[in-house]
Formats: C-alpha cells, sequence, structure tokens
C-alpha cells in the first residue's frame, strides 16, 4: 500500500514538473554561436547589397538604351515628316504670301487708276468705284477699301513719300553722298514733296480731313515721322544727340504749316509758298542755335522733345535704326 501512494506521488510530480521543462528550455538563453556565423552573415549583406547596386545600374543602363531609342525614333519621324509636313507647310505659307501679293496688286492698280477720277469725285469711294471699273473689276470691288476715301489719300501719300525717297536716294548715292548745303537740301525736298500735291489741291482740305480723324492717325502720323526721318536722314544728319529730335519734329512742324499755306497761296508757281518755306527754315536754324546757347531751356524743350517723339514712335511701332 505504500508502495502505490509513492508511485501516485512520483506521477503527480511528474505532471509538475514536465510543464516548468518546456518553459524553462524555451527562456533558456541562447547559446553562443561559432564566429563562423558572423563571417557568413556579413557576407551575405555585402551580397546583397553589390547584387542590388548591380541591379540598379543594369537598369539604369536599360533606360538609358530607352531613351536613347525613343529619341532616335522620334528624330527619325520628324526628319520623315519634314520631307512632306515640313515643305506642306511652307507651302502654305507661300501661297499665302502670293495670295496677299496679288490683293494689294489689285489694290494698287485700282487706287492708282481711281487717282485719275479724284479731280472731279474728290477723295471718295465712288472715285475708287471709277477706278475699278477702268481696270477692268466690277463696280463691288470696292468692298476691297472698308476705310473708304482714306485708302485712297493713304495710297496717295505713300506712292509720293516712295517717289521723294527714291529721289532723295538718286541725288546722294544713297546717302553716301555728302550733301553741300543741307538746308536748301530740306527745301527742296519739302518742296517737291508738297508740289505733288498740285493736281489735286483743290481736295486736299478732304485729304487733310480724312487724315486727322481719330481712326486714320496713326497711319497718317506714321506717315509723315517717316518722311521726315528719310528727309534728314540724306541730308546727312546723323546725329544721336537732343538735334535728331528737334531737327524732325521742327521739320515735321514746318511741312504742316507749309502744307496750309500752300492751300491758301494764289501766286503764280506758288512763290510765295516757297518764300514762306525757306523763311520757316531759317527761322529754325536761328531757334535751335538760340537754344543752344541757352542750356536750361536746351534741357527742358529736350525732354518735351524726347517723351513727345519717343512716345509717337513707340505707339506706332516705328523704328528709326539705319546701317
Amino acid at each position: 500500500m505504500a508502495n502505490v501512494r509513492c508511485l501516485y506521488k512520483l506521477i503527480r510530480l511528474q505532471k509538475i514538473l514536465l510543464p516548468l521543462n518546456a518553459t524553462s528550455s524555451r527562456l533558456a538563453p541562447m547559446q553562443p554561436r561559432p564566429l563562423t556565423f558572423l563571417i557568413a552573415r556579413s557576407y551575405g549583406k555585402d551580397e546583397k547589397a553589390a547584387n542590388l547596386e548591380d541591379f540598379r545600374a543594369r537598369e539604369e543602363q536599360r533606360e538609358r538604351e530607352r531613351d536613347a531609342a525613343d529619341k532616335a525614333a522620334e528624330q527619325a519621324a520628324q526628319k520623315q515628316a519634314g520631307g512632306g509636313g515640313g515643305l506642306g507647310a511652307t507651302g502654305s505659307e507661300s501661297k499665302d504670301d502670293a495670295k496677299q501679293a496679288k490683293v494689294d496688286a489689285i489694290r494698287a492698280k485700282i487706287l492708282d487708276a481711281a487717282l485719275q477720277h479724284v479731280p472731279q469725285q474728290g477723295w471718295t469711294r465712288q472715285a475708287i468705284i471709277l477706278g475699278a471699273e477702268e481696270s477692268g473689276y466690277p463696280s463691288v470691288v470696292h468692298g476691297m477699301f472698308p476705310e473708304g476715301g482714306f485708302a485712297l489719300v493713304s495710297h496717295f501719300n505713300g506712292k509720293c513719300n516712295a517717289q521723294l525717297v527714291e529721289s532723295l536716294q538718286q541725288m546722294t548715292n544713297g546717302g553716301k553722298q555728302e550733301v553741300e548745303d543741307p538746308l536748301d537740301f530740306l527745301v527742296q525736298a519739302v518742296r517737291q514733296r508738297l508740289e505733288m500735291v498740285t493736281p489735286y489741291k483743290t481736295h486736299w482740305p478732304q485729304a487733310m480731313a480724312l487724315l486727322a480723324q481719330p481712326q486714320h492717325a496713326p497711319t497718317a502720323l506714321a506717315q509723315v515721322l517717316t518722311l521726315v526721318d528719310d528727309i534728314c536722314y540724306y541730308s546727312g544728319d546723323r546725329s544721336v544727340d537732343f538735334g535728331w529730335y528737334t531737327r524732325r519734329v521742327g521739320l515735321a512742324t514746318i511741312m504742316k504749316m507749309t502744307e496750309l499755306y500752300f492751300l491758301q497761296d494764289k501766286s503764280p508757281g506758288h512763290a510765295q509758298t516757297w518764300e514762306f518755306l525757306k523763311s520757316r527754315m531759317d527761322e529754325a536754324v536761328q531757334l535751335q542755335m538760340m537754344l543752344s546757347q541757352t542750356e536750361g531751356m536746351t534741357h527742358t524743350f529736350q525732354r518735351s522733345f524726347n517723351s513727345a517723339f519717343i512716345t509717337a514712335r513707340n505707339i506706332l511701332g516705328l523704328g528709326y535704326n539705319r546701317n
């Protein structure tokens, strides 16, 4: 009986000790590993990093190769398209330019013919209609001139200015020949330009009224400023100082004053007009000499002329640089 009780106690003790042994085995400290384990682990890490760097390098190289291939394909496509599309665009622009040139030629032809009817019809749309019919075009073609009579005036001024510039170029060998008497050159240039108005003197006040309208002022002012600059340039004026502005503004003012005097002059050959022109030119020279001797007044006029002339030039988008 005693042996049975001892056996029973041993079984109970075994049941208690077994869980404890399992727990103690889990909580037991790790056994030290050999040094070769650490060496192998470090080597594996370095090898993994090296493999990653190689992978990145390969991918970057592939990406560069793809970019190069795409760029080459794009350039080849553009080159191929340039053989057809580029020429097509250029051809389209050439066609547009040719079409515009044709329209401009028709307009010039009609306006040239219309000038013959100005003495009877004035600077009117009716003169343009007659010019179109005379040129072989139907009367409805006057729709090409929405600005009406101003188109005729502007065409006349542009044509006369071009003729005067051509004459000045011939007189000065394209601006290379020095002018002996610049003042007389200016007088003769203004006179030559005003004499072109003589056949249309009766209706010229109507033309001046059209030029003075606000919607036409930019074009009219541009033609005047360009003309006076051409005259001053071929007279030998290469100044870049205060005199550049005073001569051009002064010449434009004298031209307009003489133009008004010209309309009222009934003397033979407009002799009084040319005398008036010569007197105004002499006064302008004397005024410039007086201003050059008065420093304070010179600066005041300089600021005024600079502001007025530069503002007008910038608004109109005009350039006066000559090579």
